[in-house]
C-alpha cells in the first residue's frame, strides 16, 4: 500500500535526518440555498460549509449551534442510501467515534462520586483473577490514567494492529482477546508520565467499568448516563430502521458501519445533532453549578488535570488555550466534533458522513459566527488549480504520481493504489492515513497558474521534499 511505502520512506528520512483502481467520476457539487429558513445563522453557516461541499470532502453534514440556551441545526448535502437520500436533519444518526470517550469518562466520574470506584484506584482491582495489569517503573495503571491516556498503553491492542485497515476493524474483538492482549502488552512509558492517545486504554476502561457496575458497558452507560441525560437518539451502534447517514471514505466511497464489542468504550456510539446539543446544554449547566442529574460528575470531568497554563485536558475532554472544551471522533465513514465554551455559553456540533478530519476546521469559524464576527470562507482549490499540481515527483529515489480528477487530487507510488490528498486550502493538503501535511510550492516569481515545482511533506515536525520531474 502507498501508506506503507510512504510511512517507510518518511521513517527512513527521519532516521537519516536524526543521524547526519481508478476513482469514480466526481459528482456535481451540492449547492447550498442562500435562504435563511431555519434560524438566524443559516446564511453565515452555509457560506462556511459550501467550500467543503464544493471540494467534495463530504456528501452530507449537519451543523449544530448552541448560543446561550438557543439551539440551531442546519443540514447540508444528501445523506442515507438509495431512494432515501435526502438532506440530513437534527435526528439523522452519525457515528461519533471517539466522542464516545467523553461518555466513558462521565461513567467513571459518576461511579467515583457514588463511591463504587476511585479515580486513582489501580486497574488491577477491576480485573478478573489471573489477569495481571502491566506495570513499568514500579507504577501501576489507575482508572484516571486510562481516562487521561497516560497509562502507557499503545494506541491499539497488539492483536488489532494487523486489522487497523479493515473495513470494520473492531468487530468481534471480545473479552478474551482484550485480556490476552493486556497480559502480553509491555507499557511504552511508566503510568502517569506521558499522554499518548490510546483506544486500547479507553476501551479497557469502559469494559472494566461495565463489569464493576454490572450488566456490561452498554447497560451501564445506558442506565447511568444516556437515560438520565435524556439522550434518546444516542445508541451503541445503529439501531434497525433508523434514519442514518451513509458513511463514506475520504474519497466518498460507501463503507460499512463499525461495530464494537470489548472496546465499545473507545468509540461505539452513534448520535445526532439534537442529542449533541443536549449534551452541550447539560455540560454548560454543570459548569454553572447546576444540580440536576449527572451535573456533579460532569463538573468532575471538566476539572483540568495538568498543572500548566494554556491547553489542558479534563477527564475525557480536551481543553484549548481559550478554555473551550472539545472532542472529535472519526470512524471508517464518519467524522464528528463537539465543543463548548463555559465563559460565553456557546457550543458547536459538526457531524459529517465522511472520514476526514479536515472538517474540524469548521469549528473556529462557527464559534466566530456565534460571537458575531465576520470571517471569510475557506478558499478551496478549483479543478484548474489541482491540474497545475499534477505530475511526477521524485521522493527518495521513488517516483510519486500526483493525479487530478476534477475537484479531487490523488497520490500514488509505483504499483500502488491511489490515496486522496484532502484540500485544506488552495495549496495545502492532508494525507489522512499518515496525518501528513502536504504543501505544493512554486519557484519564486512564478505565477499562480504555473505548475508546482515541489511537494513538501511535514511529518512529526520534519520537512521532506519531493521535487517535480520535468
Amino acid at each position: 500500500m502507498l501508506r506503507r511505502r510512504l510511512l517507510l520512506a518518511l521513517t527512513l528520512a527521519l532516521a537519516l535526518a536524526a543521524c547526519g483502481g481508478t476513482p469514480r467520476p466526481a459528482p456535481a457539487a451540492v449547492k447550498v440555498a442562500p435562504r435563511d429558513p431555519d434560524g438566524p445563522h443559516r446564511a453565515a453557516v452555509a457560506a462556511q460549509v459550501q467550500p467543503f461541499l464544493d471540494a467534495e470532502l463530504t456528501p452530507a453534514l449537519v451543523i449544530g449551534l448552541y448560543d446561550q440556551g438557543k439551539r440551531e441545526i442546519y443540514g447540508f448535502g444528501r445523506a442515507g442510501t438509495g431512494p432515501d437520500r435526502r438532506t440530513p436533519t437534527g435526528t439523522t444518526l452519525f457515528e461519533i467515534g471517539s466522542i464516545t470517550k467523553v461518555f466513558t469518562a462521565l461513567l467513571l466520574a459518576d461511579a467515583a462520586q457514588a463511591k463504587q470506584v476511585e479515580l486513582d484506584q489501580p486497574l488491577a482491582d477491576l480485573l478478573p483473577p489471573g489477569v495481571p495489569a502491566p506495570t513499568l517503573g514500579g507504577a501501576a495503571i489507575t482508572l484516571r490514567q486510562l481516562a487521561l491516556h497516560s497509562a502507557g498503553l499503545p494506541r491499539l491492542p497488539p492483536s488489532l494492529i494487523p486489522r487497523a485497515a479493515d473495513p470494520d476493524p473492531y468487530a468481534g474483538y471480545g473479552e478474551d482477546q482484550l485480556y490476552a492482549d493486556l497480559v502480553a502488552t509491555a507499557l511504552q512509558d511508566p503510568p502517569g508520565t506521558r499522554i499518548v492517545y490510546s483506544n486500547f486504554g479507553a476501551g479497557l476502561l469502559g469494559h472494566v467499568l461495565g463489569k464493576k457496575l454490572g450488566g456490561g458497558y452498554a447497560q451501564a452507560l445506558t442506565t447511568r448516563v444516556l437515560r438520565p441525560l435524556g439522550l434518546a437518539g444516542t445508541y451503541l451502534g445503529f439501531p434497525p430502521r433508523a434514519a442514518r447517514a451513509q458513511g463514506t471514505s475520504d474519497d466518498l466511497q460507501p463503507v460499512p458501519p463499525w461495530t464494537f464489542d470489548a472496546l465499545a468504550g473507545a468509540g461505539a456510539l452513534v448520535s445526532n445533532a439534537q442529542d449533541m446539543l443536549a449534551l452541550i446544554d447539560a455540560e454548560l449547566d454543570a459548569a454553572a453549578g447546576g444540580k440536576t442529574p449527572l451535573r456533579a460528575p460532569m463538573r468532575l470531568t471538566q476539572e483540568t488535570q495538568l498543572d500548566q497554563a494554556g491547553e489542558n485536558v479534563g477527564l475525557g475532554w480536551q481543553v484549548d488555550a481559550l478554555g473551550r472544551y472539545w472532542h472529535n471522533g472519526g470512524t471508517g465513514g464518519f467524522h464528528a466534533f463537539v465543543g463548548f465554551d463555559p465563559r460565553t455559553r456557546r457550543g458547536v456540533v459538526i457531524l459529517a458522513a465522511s472520514a476526514t478530519s479536515v472538517l474540524d476546521r469548521l469549528a473556529r469559524p462557527l464559534y466566530m459566527i456565534l460571537d458575531g464576527a465576520q470571517i471569510a470562507p475557506l478558499v478551496m482549490p478549483a479543478a484548474s488549480d489541482l491540474a497545475a499540481l499534477a505530475g511526477t515527483y521524485d521522493f527518495l529515489k521513488d517516483k510519486l504520481a500526483v493525479v487530478a480528477r476534477g475537484r479531487r487530487l490523488y497520490i500514488e507510488g509505483p504499483g500502488e493504489p491511489r490515496q486522496r490528498l484532502l484540500p485544506m486550502s488552495s495549496r495545502e493538503f492532508l494525507l489522512e492515513g499518515l496525518q501528513a501535511l502536504v504543501v505544493f510550492e512554486r519557484d519564486e516569481g512564478q505565477p499562480a497558474t504555473a505548475p508546482a515545482a515541489r511537494m513538501v511533506f511535514t511529518v512529526r515536525g520534519q520537512r521532506l521534499v519531493a521535487t517535480r520531474v520535468p
